[in-house]
């Protein structure tokens, strides 16, 4: 009984002695990968890119154990829904995919001069598309890798912080044409490959 009521102490002890919360906003660069699809309009195959989007996304974050120069952080998010126009090789018409996300995860930070970043989130995007006047929608659930870099501006209460962060999927959807033929499976081929930009916010 003692050790239970020792580990419960403890574990309501971290997250109260970290007391370092986060609030930041993501712009950047959305990517996209190409995909092939066999019998698309009047060709027999057609190649599908996607225009780069800029996206945003707000962030929250929460310390919950300082180990002298590393912390660890538990993170939520929600990225508000982008659209990006959808080019085919087999016709000269572009139709709009849309995504839309919210994630939650950890990271682990290395506070110095110049901190960095690496961390994991599992992402559930909501993928939507109006091709060729059939619409049809999926949720795809992905676990992402983030890492950055950034600095924090030092004051006694607020810390205002920016940087650069790079993310990317650790699950993708592709393969030779022909293998997926759903739509729910081509709007996940065109899902999002990565993101790069910047990052700022405050903690207090």
């Amino acid at each position: 009984m003692k050790t239970a009521l020792a580990l419960f102490v403890f574990l309501l002890g971290v997250p109260l002695g970290a007391q370092t919360f986060e609030v930041g906003l993501f712009a950047g660069q959305q990517k996209y990968p190409t995909a092939d699809f066999p019998g698309r309009g009047p060709a027999p195959g057609s190649r599908e890119t996607l225009d780069n989007k800029t996206v945003y996304a707000a962030r929250f974050g929460y310390s919950v154990a300082d180990l002298g120069p590393v912390s660890f952080q538990f993170t939520a998010g929600f990225q508000p829904e982008s659209t990006s126009a959808v080019h085919s090789t087999s016709t000269t018409s572009t139709w709009d995919f849309k995504e839309h996300h919210w994630s939650a995860g950890a990271m682990v930070n290395l506070k110095a001069l110049v901190a960095l970043g690496a961390g994991f989130e599992f992402r559930s995007e909501r993928l939507s598309g109006n091709e060729i006047g059939r619409s049809s929608s999926t949720t795809y659930n992905r676990v992402w890798a983030r890492l950055n870099a950034g600095y924090a501006i030092p004051s006694p209460v607020v810390k205002p912080f920016f940087g650069v962060e790079v993310a990317f999927p650790l699950k993708t959807m592709s393969g030779p044409p022909g293998s997926y033929t759903t739509p729910t499976d081509e709007l996940k081929m065109l899902a999002p490959k990565n993101q790069f930009g910047v990052y700022a916010g405050i903690r207090f």
